[in-house]
């Protein structure tokens, strides 16, 4: 039960043997009654749930002072003088008040307060029953000024109701229109001082980060203004709204949209009662209004929905239990928790809504674990629940781009200089096989999607995943031939694994070579059959474009798994041209992280060798690193900025280390010298930083979005195309030249294309 346990004078209470929710009206009852019966003393209190709450001395004080005046109106109950002479006939009637007066001290002290406060009764019609009704009065007032002067009692007072006032000593906070508590911001917060820790969302919402003194992570708080601010008869309104609608259900066919249809019903709802009841309601307002509603009755609650509104920082928002709090992975300061936190019927309906948004997936003891992308807000969800765990919901939920990153974003967060992204633009063209290596989160779908730029418009491209991560559509309709292969998922696999109608990792990727040559990009190799199957493809299949992903922190790491763990022969790694390794990086304990090339190499099968061609060179803060390439020594392959690069210098100087093996083999393929090929990168890298320039110049974020870069990709293709010689080369200063002439275009169309 939720009894109290002493550890000398500290009284320690375990929510997981308490079968009430925390700071419910049935806890606080049970709780001051066992407050009220402890004989021993009490300093402090702690309060073990999914958080750890504890109380000091002078806050442990307040609730053992309520404490101790129960215990004092426990006595009186039993002492026959209170009441008068038994014979009077209102002997019984001031029993009854005292007992109801007694057990609202557990539930409402207001409501115990007016009991003996408006407790009446006529004059006594004898005179042998006047004392006991003077001496009846003088206790009650004397139980109300003992009680009324009771900390807990003022502090109910203050919050509203005895929960609230509970609430309030713990630093938690109830929800307002839902039955769930929020954490307090810690007095000791203090702002991030940092722009990018503040600013504004939709529908009113702002985030704001602080830092807490000792603290090793951030908290991340968000503030709906909207919401904050509305007058109580508008609250009120929505209050009510909630808790009948909790009741309903809903169709399951038309729950993509559902959330769509419902904002806007509510919406009207709220106009129409506005104006029923004569109170003053905005547009707006009664927007934000249905908003909120739909969040709770068909969305994944207020908390997670507005959190989603903040897709460009946060990517992954995460779920440990019910009553625990919600923390999330913040693109620029890393894991930070939140206040918000779920009680299991809010846990049990947000994941209901979550699973109804796939049509015909399923979520019971029979099947525990499921991944469900919800389109709305372009998040991968995977969902646990017994017997999959010990008892609590588990979710992670991942908030995926709905457009693909490109090389000139990965120049404004710093991963990589411009020699890098042309360089690795030009490989990928060439149709070099490539593994995205890393540890968890650091960016390996989001990069192998930007190579898929770089193969461009011409070549059939064929992601091949368990879960839509690799945004298809974004590609599509901007005249990428790229198709879409779903295939099962690596958790399907093992002895309790019920056959279904789709294809392995393997089986598909064959299937789809039979249908002709394409590109094939494989999004998060987890299963042992799916690393067996795409080295297998590698080796069976020479010259296959294939870009994959998968965890792995070294060279090392790659070969002991295939030979340890897989049982393949490591030697089968040089079917791989390319093995691209990402990794974060912070400056100090508490810095931004940054998600930048680690290393690249290159197979060298005739050595029976990998190569390395780029290491990154870590400085002293984020604006002094750097990628630095092993095969040349020209300085320009260092610069961040491109500006400073003469095409026609360079290609009468280059000044080679080495020439990277990969390179070496499609130069033979092509006839084309491999010089060639890296004074395109150099080109290639000054078409990527000047798009990323012009944004910053003109602070135009689209200038480095996906759109422009794809045009400004073709019409450079074009160029370089149109300019090459009989035997494949090319003179980079004219092509310097055209390029200038192709970005002032290309910039002045984007410009007017948005003013048309």
């Amino acid at each position: 039960m939720c009894n109290i346990v002493l550890e000398g004078t500290r009284g320690i209470v375990d929510m997981s043997k308490c079968p009430f929710e925390f700071a419910s009206a049935e806890f606080l009852n049970f709780h001051l009654k066992d407050l009220s019966s402890m004989e021993e003393p009490i300093k402090t209190l702690r309060y073990e749930e999914e958080i750890i709450v504890e109380l000091d001395e002078d806050k442990t004080e307040i609730l053992t002072e309520y404490a101790g005046v129960i215990k004092q109106i426990e006595g009186l109950l039993l002492n026959r003088e209170v009441y008068g002479l038994e014979q009077d006939e209102n002997y019984t009637k001031r029993r009854e008040a005292l007992r109801k007066f007694y057990e609202f001290m557990f539930m409402n002290p207001l409501m115990a307060e007016r009991v003996l406060r408006e407790y009446k009764e006529p004059a006594a019609e004898r005179a042998v029953f006047t004392k006991g009704q003077h001496t009846f009065r003088a206790w009650i007032n004397g139980i109300l000024k003992s009680f009324v002067d009771t900390r807990l009692f003022a502090l109910t007072k203050e919050a509203g109701d005895l929960r609230a006032a509970f609430l309030s000593l713990l630093g938690l906070r109830s929800m307002g229109f839902v039955s769930s508590l929020l954490l307090e911001i810690p007095a000791n917060a203090k702002p991030v001082d940092a722009p990018e820790a503040r600013y504004d969302l939709r529908y009113g919402v702002s985030s704001q980060l602080y830092e807490i003194p000792g603290g090793e992570a951030y908290i991340y708080v968000q503030e709906n203004k909207g919401i904050n601010e509305l007058p109580a008869e508008l609250k009120a309104m929505m209050k009510g709204l909630i808790e009948a609608q909790m009741k309903e259900s809903f169709p399951e066919e038309q729950f993509d949209i559902l959330y769509q249809l419902k904002t806007r019903e509510y919406r009207q709802h709220f106009m129409d009662e506005a104006i029923k009841n004569g109170v003053e309601i905005t547009p707006h307002q009664a927007l934000i209004m249905g908003r909120e509603v739909a969040n709770w009755i068909v969305g994944l609650g207020s908390p997670i929905e507005n959190l989603a509104l903040d897709s460009e920082n946060i990517t992954d928002i995460y779920i440990d239990s019910e009553n625990s709090p919600l923390y999330i992975e913040h693109a620029r300061f890393g894991i930070c928790h939140t206040l918000y936190r779920y009680s299991r019927p809010l846990l049990e309906r947000a994941f209901r809504n979550i699973v109804l948004s796939e049509k015909g997936r399923k979520f019971d003891d029979m099947n525990p674990v499921v991944d469900v992308v919800v389109k709305r807000h372009s998040m991968r969800t995977h969902l646990q629940r017994p017997p999959a765990t010990f008892g609590p919901l588990v979710g992670a939920l991942r908030i995926m781009q709905e457009a693909p990153f490109t090389y000139a974003q990965y120049l404004f967060f710093r991963s990589f200089n411009p020699f890098f992204a042309g360089y690795d633009d030009t490989m990928v063209s060439l149709g070099c096989s490539e593994a995205v290596l890393g540890l968890k989160g650091v960016g390996k779908t989001a990069f192998t999607a930007a190579k898929i730029i770089a193969i461009g418009t011409k070549k059939r491209i064929i992601p091949i995943q368990d879960i839509q991560e690799i945004p298809v559509g974004a590609f599509r309709k901007r005249g990428f031939h790229i198709g879409a292969a779903k295939v099962k998922a690596g958790i399907d696999e093992g002895p309790t694994y019920k056959p279904t109608g789709e294809l392995d990792l393997v089986q598909m990727a064959n299937a789809l070579l039979r249908m002709g040559d394409a590109a094939l990009v494989i999004n998060e190799i987890r299963s042992r059959s799916a690393v067996q199957g795409v080295i297998n493809l590698l080796n069976t299949q020479p010259g296959v474009f294939l870009l994959y992903n998968l965890h792995a922190e070294s060279l090392k790491d790659v070969q002991d798994r295939l030979e340890l763990v897989f049982g393949i022969p490591s030697a089968s790694m040089f079917a791989t041209d390319r093995y691209t390794f990402l990794k974060k990086l912070r400056f100090g304990r508490k810095g931004r992280v940054y998600r930048v090339l680690g290393y690249e190499y290159e197979s060298d099968p005739a050595n029976r060798q990998f190569v390395e061609v780029f290491k990154y060179r870590r400085g002293p803060d984020i604006e002094n690193c750097n990628v630095e390439p092993k095969f040349i020594k020209n300085p320009e392959a260092l610069l961040w900025d491109f500006d400073k690069v003469d095409m026609g210098k360079l290609q009468g100087h280059l000044d080679l280390q080495f020439i990277p093996p990969v390179l070496v083999r499609r130069s033979d393929e092509s006839g084309i010298p491999p010089e060639q090929y890296i004074l395109q990168a150099f080109l290639k890298g000054k078409m990527y930083y000047k798009a990323y320039k012009a944004s910053m110049d003109t602070n135009d974020k689209l200038l480095r979005d996906i759109d422009f870069i794809v045009k400004l990709n073709t019409a450079t293709n074009r160029m370089l195309a149109d300019i090459e010689q009989e035997n494949g080369s090319v003179d980079y200063k004219d092509a310097q030249a055209k390029l200038d002439l192709i970005f002032k275009e290309q910039y002045q169309a984007e410009i007017a294309s948005r003013t048309a």
